[in-house]
């Protein structure tokens, strides 16, 4: 009796590799040792510094800007990889942070030569009006030979301190005693030798 013999091949069930299937990849990118790719893009996609800043958008009518200090300040901004509307925008607060310094410095100003007529009102006390009459002579006398001499007394100030009055008071009694070639010049010139204007007092 012939018997069946079956072959039996013991890797009938296991699975075999297919030919399609995808190969893992070599190597995989990690978080810190990536292609760069992405930073590279960011870097591109960056606004550069212009060749040369315009700042005209940033300066009000009428102010004048050194020219040493806009290229400085032209460098400084390039070097920061600013852009022009960024550098306008440092130079607009600059501008406004400037004005707002000098306006702080000419109040200072004025609040000192204030203190400084107080100071001498408080000083002369009754005579006040008195010695301003006086040195008033003694100012009008001068205006004739320094005609921006009021100018002057205005702008620095001058005019309050309780010294300046007291020279000038000095002087206009000179003048009241003595009133000698100065009076009614008429748009004339005095004579040329200043101790002959008064020859009639020791100055």
């Amino acid at each position: 009796m012939a018997e069946d013999v079956t072959a039996v091949n013991d890797n009938t069930n296991e699975p075999q590799p297919s030919e399609s299937a995808e190969k893992p990849a070599e190597n995989a990118d990690t978080l810190l040792g990536g292609t760069g790719t992405d930073t590279q893009k960011e870097q591109q996609e960056q606004p550069q510094a212009p060749e040369a800043y315009d700042f005209k958008a940033s300066i009000p009518e009428g102010v004048e800007v050194d020219e040493a200090i806009t290229k400085d300040f032209s460098e400084m901004a390039r070097g920061m990889n600013l852009t022009n509307e960024q550098a306008n925008q440092v130079a607009a607060f600059g501008i406004k942070y400037g004005q707002q310094v000098a306006e702080s410095i000419i109040a200072q100003r004025n609040a000192q030569v204030a203190e400084w007529g107080e100071t001498a009102k408080k000083e002369l006390g009754a005579d006040f009006e008195k010695v301003m009459s006086t040195a008033g002579a003694g100012i009008e006398a001068v205006e004739k030979l320094v005609p921006g001499i009021r100018q002057a007394l205005n702008e620095t100030g001058a005019g309050n301190r309780i010294e300046v009055i007291r020279a000038f008071e000095m002087f206009g009694h000179k003048v009241r005693e003595d009133p000698g070639q100065m009076v009614n010049v008429g748009g004339q010139a005095p004579p040329q030798k200043p101790t002959t204007w008064y020859p009639n007092s020791k100055m």
